[in-house]
């Protein structure tokens, strides 16, 4: 059956984006195992840009030391390319963009590479003592369309600390915020830019409870899914979610990520699992740790009491947000979301003239502000929030700028040469050497 002219006029005015994220868990990439999984996910015609987050890709050693990490990412580069030749049947894949902070990846392919230009890449490291055991990697690509109109989008494949509790809660909260500033792309702005279409993927670990007891009723309900993986009435899950995950409150709160959205969660908690099986480790309450957002402040040009008789074109359209199952290689699930976003970005949300974050309301709640399967959700007047102007400062610092370029690196090459010499044959060896000819020297003098 033909498109309708509507139909039509949506396709060539939204812009399809694949993302995919997956904490690796240190795990060597099984080739044959990784494609098979994946490409269920995978829509049935090409998108624009397929982004894929990788978290743990490599050991914390090997996340210490630049070139060591990077020959790792570039295999999970290589499987994913041949994976998408294999689905499409298409030579034209090609990785436009690739950057890494320690074991946090960010790869980007296009079937439409000159199509992008303006190619740029940030870091923000927010572990231990600023080391990038957990931080941001960032990439921002202009897109640029036949008639030379032009729209910016902006990717940040985030790792954040782990555990429960109400510490650990706010401090992902902070080290987000930290993130999503310090990104530095050389172009004045941190993650936040106008014009941009904006991304945050990744490993985000907020948790389903603040104090964890395997016999408590939220472990309980959320354990017993794993009886249920394909059994479990996706309405149910849904409300467990929005029971249960702390993200999900926080984004309602307005306590983090104002603007951002999700869409609507009907998939198994995503950690932890046993590797290798379906079955949740009860050491941590299974909790949905791996997500995708998008800044939501897409402003609709039709009249709220038409939204439900005329297209929309200028809101995003979902197609599928899931978890992939059947990878079982770590203990994450990884998480995907297939959504067609409009040319025209989402309203700014940062103040040109002073770097603050600017509240901006469209009238539309969290669940209410973008398409899902062609249907606008249902309006929530209750979540309105009134537009105006904050403390919070969005743009890069010098400090950031001292952080990521000197810090980080400093504490990197400590925590991998410690770990070199403690934990392999040759750093023994080095250490062992060394001993003897400082006690040889203390000895002489």
């Amino acid at each position: 059956m033909a498109d309708t002219k509507e139909e039509q006029q949506s396709k060539e005015t939204h812009l399809p984006l694949y993302l995919f994220t997956y904490n690796c868990n240190k795990q060597v990439i099984e080739s044959n195992t990784f494609k098979t999984r994946v490409t269920e996910s995978l829509p049935d015609d090409p998108s624009l840009l397929y982004v894929f987050a990788l978290q743990e890709f490599c050991s914390i050693l090997d996340g210490s030391f630049r070139a060591s990490a990077n020959q790792q990412l570039i295999s999970y580069n290589e499987t994913i390319q041949v994976m998408l030749f294999e689905k499409y049947g298409m030579d034209c894949f090609q990785t436009i963009a690739m950057n890494h902070v320690g074991s946090i990846g960010l790869i980007i392919i296009s079937p439409f590479a000159p199509k992008f230009s303006n190619i740029r890449t940030a870091t923000s490291s927010v572990g231990y003592g600023y080391s990038s055991m957990k931080g941001g990697v960032g990439i921002r690509l202009k897109y640029s369309q036949d008639n030379m109109k032009s729209v910016e989008l902006s990717f940040a494949g985030v790792h954040l600390n782990a555990f429960e509790g109400e510490y650990y809660y706010l401090q992902r909260n902070q080290n987000l915020l930290t993130i999503i500033r310090s990104l530095e792309f050389g172009d004045g702005y941190g993650l936040i830019k106008p014009n941009n279409h904006i991304f945050v993927l990744g490993d985000l670990n907020y948790r389903t409870t603040q104090d964890y007891k395997k016999t408590s009723v939220v472990a309980q309900n959320l354990l017993a899914l794993a009886d249920q993986h394909s059994t479990a009435d996706r309405e149910y899950v849904y409300q467990l979610f929005s029971q249960y995950d702390e993200l999900y409150k926080g984004l309602k709160n307005g306590e983090v990520l104002l603007g951002f959205s999700e869409a609507k969660i009907e998939f198994q908690p995503t950690y932890k699992y046993y590797i290798n099986t379906g079955i949740y480790n009860s050491k941590r309450c299974p909790s949905w740790c791996d997500r995708i957002l998008f800044l939501s402040t897409y402003e609709d040009e039709e009249h709220l009491h038409l939204l439900r008789t005329t297209l929309i074109h200028s809101l995003p359209v979902i197609d599928r947000y899931d978890s992939i199952n059947s990878l079982l290689l770590s203990d994450h699930r990884p998480v995907f979301l297939r959504i067609s976003v409009p040319f025209k970005p989402p309203k700014l949300i940062i103040s040109r003239m002073s770097g603050c974050l600017e509240i901006v309301s469209t009238g539309l709640s969290q669940q209410s502000r973008f398409l899902i399967l062609g249907q606008l959700e249902e309006i929530d007047h209750e979540n309105y929030i009134e537009s105006g102007p904050t403390s919070i400062y969005l743009k890069p610092t010098k400090f950031d700028f001292f952080i990521n370029r000197v810090v980080t690196q400093f504490m990197d090459n400590v925590i991998g040469y410690g770990l070199w010499l403690g934990t392999t044959i040759e750093g023994r060896m080095t250490l062992l050497i060394l001993a003897l000819l400082i006690a040889a020297l203390w000895y002489l003098l």
